[in-house]
């Protein structure tokens, strides 16, 4: 992956974006995640997914990057 990657490209404009919306206010910044979080909290298992994943990994003799 580059800095000029066009994925990374996207991101970075949506996170302005909604960094704009919250007027590149902390406080607000956090408010709104948090919020988001609650709507879809289905969407929000990653940490507990990717723990599964390192874990067969390491069963398996897999080495992993974090």
């Amino acid at each position: 992956m580059t800095k000029n990657d066009e994925a990374i490209s996207q991101i970075r404009k949506i996170r302005h974006i909604i960094s704009q919306e919250n007027e590149h206010n902390p406080d607000k910044l956090v408010n709104y995640y948090i919020e988001l979080q609650k709507q879809y909290p289905h969407l929000i298992q990653y940490k507990e997914q990717h723990q599964k994943v390192l874990e067969s990994a390491a069963q398996q003799g897999i080495e992993t990057e974090l």
